[in-house]
């Protein structure tokens, strides 16, 4: 031949019948409809119906209540993916066994007087009416009691009012005044925030305790310590010589000092402890509350604040399964943010989407909802293997200290990104939908990401999720974790070119199967019926699918494009090689204006 030529890359092996695309980005230069299907992975409680390790498709939240439970992971997260579509995909679930040898996350919520000045109150009875308010995950209760009432009828209250649902998202107990919520599963993983709130705002002199700061012993050095409140923090500076009473002082009235997420009290006369309050209308994690010394030397802090969750999902059998079958799923929404388990999922999910296996064109979604500076020491674009920099298949989300779980946020992306008919749709500014039934909780005004951060969470390849002009939450800017190697395959830092390739290679393979399946082909002459072909008609073939795309805006240029469809007989004199054009359209994220003053 007279000029190079662009040999598709297929693994050898590879016999079988069919049209295999590969895409190279290094390279110059009626619509079928698109795959609708959702994968939630999830836990499966204790009494599920369902087979574990097996995609199942699930109709009905009937059905997800009796699969998996009505209070499950997957139950809850099939109710937050069908509040945001309720019709337009498939949804499937994996229910995953718990770890067995996990421990399940427990948070306390203690009745007790509501703090003056940063003194604790002694107060064992409420002084006027009220109503309390405890919502997990934007899913509670509200019960209301009257002057005189103690602290442990109202704790019971609360109790009683918890265990009348059958799907809240944790199992209520309680010893006195003090009551605990146990997560439904076994392991480490993001179980969303807890409100506690009181419309009186603390008149009534209740209030909820979160746990305990306690230090002990005098400093021997100069340092600091810092109290992390999830996405938040306060440090204060402990000299040579405080004892644990100074320092222990000098951390209330630092959280005195503004609108903290948590607040703070100790006795009267102090004792080197830190009570720990509910801030009223401040979802917080309370795990994600602690406290670290820095250079400080024989002194020590320490948070009681709940116990941490342990264990991670085992992948093996359920991506057996799935890898068994030819069914693709558009996209995943996953729960666990463990390298490793991550790391597992995208090796299945780079294997399906080779030439032998299929080009299954599969997404995995997950949501971080840590501290911006948690999120950059992690990096998990960088930390798995194989990195997720180096696909554009990995849609993060960072959605820092939303109320709801991460896995909730990320299956209702699942869903909407299954369910879009308009493939190349640039999802930029996509609203979060909830309702009673699946709340959705906008990020409160005093813990939302700030531009800085979102742009920081962008150049780290996440997509920031924040509150939008109209209040709802949304997708800041709908990526992938790719990392682009030059200015051509800067469009796959974009989902909707992702996806949109996807469908080229969906759409193609229909197109040209349907036109060439059991056609001879002609080398050294002109086709002269239908039952033979030759190159120039796939070029032709080709070219016209290019057309077709361009007409529905899925396609950016094809008639530019069209002498750079060739086709050869290179490799075997049953095949035929084909060049093709994949051009994307990019998304519009940026409006740069330079207004000159006259």
């Amino acid at each position: 031949m007279a000029e190079p030529f662009s040999i598709a890359s297929i693994p050898s092996g590879v016999h079988e019948p069919g049209v295999y695309i590969t895409l190279r980005t290094d390279g110059d230069p009626g619509l079928s409809a698109p795959n609708n299907r959702c994968l939630i992975l999830g836990y499966l409680a204790s009494g599920g119906t369902a087979t574990a390790d097996q995609p199942i498709r699930v109709l009905s939240q009937d059905q997800a209540d009796v699969e998996f439970r009505s209070y499950s992971m997957l139950a809850h997260a099939y109710a937050a993916a069908k509040r945001q579509v309720p019709v337009g995909c498939e949804i499937w679930c994996v229910p995953l066994q718990e770890p067995s040898s996990g421990t399940a996350q427990v948070v306390n919520v203690e009745i007790v007087g509501e703090p003056s000045a940063g003194v604790v109150s002694a107060a064992t009875t409420a002084a006027a009416a009220d109503t309390m308010r405890i919502k997990y995950r934007g899913r509670g209760i509200a019960v209301s009691f009257k002057a005189g009432d103690a602290f442990t009828d109202i704790a019971l209250a609360a109790k009683t009012a918890w265990d009348q649902f059958d799907n809240m998202p944790a199992v209520c107990g309680r010893s006195g005044a003090a009551l605990t919520f146990t997560a439904r599963h076994k392991g480490a993983f993001d179980d969303g925030a807890v409100e506690v709130s009181f419309d009186s705002k603390g008149a009534s002199g209740v209030a909820a305790k979160l746990g305990t700061i306690t230090f002990s012993g005098t400093a021997g050095t100069t340092g600091s310590a810092t109290l992390m409140m999830n996405a938040k923090s306060a440090q204060i500076t402990i000299t040579s010589g405080d004892a644990e009473t100074v320092s222990s002082t000098g951390l209330v009235n630092k959280l005195l000092t503004g609108s903290y997420p948590v607040r703070a009290a100790q006795p009267g006369t102090p004792t080197g402890v830190v009570t720990l309050y509910y801030a009223n209308g401040r979802p917080v994690r309370p795990l994600g509350v602690s406290i670290a010394l820095t250079s400080v030397t024989v002194q020590t802090a320490t948070a009681s604040v709940g116990t941490a969750g342990a264990g991670v999902p085992t992948l093996t059998a359920a991506l057996t399964a799935l890898g068994s079958s030819d069914d693709a799923y558009k996209a995943w929404s996953l729960f666990y943010t463990s390298t490793s388990e991550l790391s597992a999922t995208a090796t299945h999910i780079e294997t399906e989407s080779g030439v032998a296996e299929g080009m299954k064109g599969q997404h995995a979604i997950f949501c971080l909802t840590n501290s911006a500076a948690a999120m950059a020491t992690a990096n998990i674009p960088t930390a798995t293997t194989p990195r997720l920099d180096s696909s554009r298949r990995y849609p993060i989300l960072w959605a820092m200290s939303a109320a709801n779980a991460g896995w909730e946020l990320a299956a209702r992306y699942a869903a909407e990104i299954a369910a879009e008919n308009y493939v190349a749709r640039n999802f930029n500014g996509m609203q979060f939908i909830g309702d009673d039934s699946a709340p959705v909780v906008p990020i409160h005004p005093l813990d939302r990401p700030t531009r800085g951060e979102r742009n920081d969470a962008i150049g780290l390849r996440h997509s920031p999720v924040s509150v939008d002009s109209s209040g709802n939450m949304a997708v800041i800017w709908a990526g992938t974790s790719y990392k682009p190697k030059g200015f051509k395959d800067a469009k796959l830092v974009k989902l909707s070119a992702s996806l949109t390739l996807d469908y080229y290679n969906y759409d193609l393979n229909n197109t040209l199967d349907v036109q060439f399946r059991g056609k001879k082909l002609k080398a050294n002459s002109p086709a002269r019926t239908a039952n033979s072909v030759t190159t120039r008609s796939l070029e032709e073939a080709v070219y016209r699918w290019a057309r077709r795309l361009d007409d529905a805006d899925l396609f950016d240029g094809a008639e530019a494009k069209r002498d750079a469809i060739k086709a050869a007989i290179v490799v075997s004199p049953t095949r035929v090689d084909v060049t093709a054009i994949f051009a994307p359209l990019a998304d519009l994220d940026i409006i740069a204006v330079s207004a000159i003053l006259e």
